[in-house]
């Protein structure tokens, strides 16, 4: 029975526009249109961290990591 929930569920769409969201905030954030982004999972410590195409490079908020896209 929970499986089947479960399935079901996840057959649905979201109830919110994530992406939509993180565009809003970012671009308030940044005083621009940010019109891409993208998430990235540091090796090190398994942090959700998000990179902007701006950016030249990421830091991990957790261990201070350097991620070059």
């Amino acid at each position: 029975m929970l499986l089947e929930q479960l399935v079901e569920q996840a057959a649905q769409p979201p109830k919110y526009d994530w992406d939509a969201y993180y565009r809003w905030l970012f671009s308030t954030l940044a005083g621009r249109e940010v019109t891409s982004f993208a998430f990235w999972q540091c090796p090190h410590c398994l942090t959700i961290n998000f990179f902007l195409p701006a950016q030249r490079y990421g830091k991990c908020r957790g261990c201070d990591l350097i991620h070059l896209p």
